[in-house]
């Protein structure tokens, strides 16, 4: 009998393509472009979970606490008896700056419309007695009392002027994340 080539593949051979195939999917997986809806829906779920922290932390130590938001990102200050200066940097995060693409849209809540104020904000004071220092530190647009309570807010994350994802704060600090997208294509 007449022995002929072996046809078909070794053990070896097949194990040898598979460690290359995991390789170059190793080195090729993390190098594709992310959609913008999941940079923006790892944002939103970073900023509710440092914000009850943040609250939790105002509770705990009775201080009061503001958070300075802006398109690009957001810093928490702390509110001294002269001023509000950036909270310190201990053990946690205090300031992000989000990811290119991506903005934040902040609308805040709670407070008297204009039209129902009983003075007009011009004639009650002194513009060159209040006057903004060029070094004056950011202003919050929300604080976050050492009570728990917090001025309502409403958070929008936004990537090519459309609104991805939302987190929202009522007065007793109680947060929710929206996706704003669910459902559409």
């Amino acid at each position: 009998m007449r022995r002929g080539c072996p046809s078909g593949f070794t053990l070896l051979e097949i194990l040898l393509v598979l460690v290359l195939l995991s390789i170059s999917a190793v080195i090729v997986v993390p190098n594709l472009p992310q959609n913008k809806n999941d940079d923006a829906k790892e944002e939103a779920q970073r900023f509710f979970q440092l914000i009850q922290l943040w609250t939790e932390q105002s509770l705990l130590t009775g201080q009061t606490f503001g958070l300075n938001v802006d398109k690009d990102g957001y810093q928490l200050l702390r509110l001294t008896r002269d001023d509000w200066v950036p909270a310190e940097k201990e053990r946690n995060i205090t300031s992000v700056t989000l990811p290119e693409g991506l903005e934040l849209d902040l609308e805040v809540s709670g407070f008297v419309a204009e039209e129902d104020r009983l003075f007009d904000r011009e004639s009650l004071f002194d513009e060159e007695m209040f006057a903004e220092e060029e070094n004056k530190p950011p202003q919050p647009q929300v604080v976050l009392m050492g009570n728990g309570e917090i001025i309502p807010f409403t958070l929008t994350i936004v990537a090519d002027d459309k609104r991805l994802w939302q987190v929202k704060g009522n007065d007793v600090a109680t947060f929710e994340v929206k996706n704003l997208n669910e459902g559409k294509e």
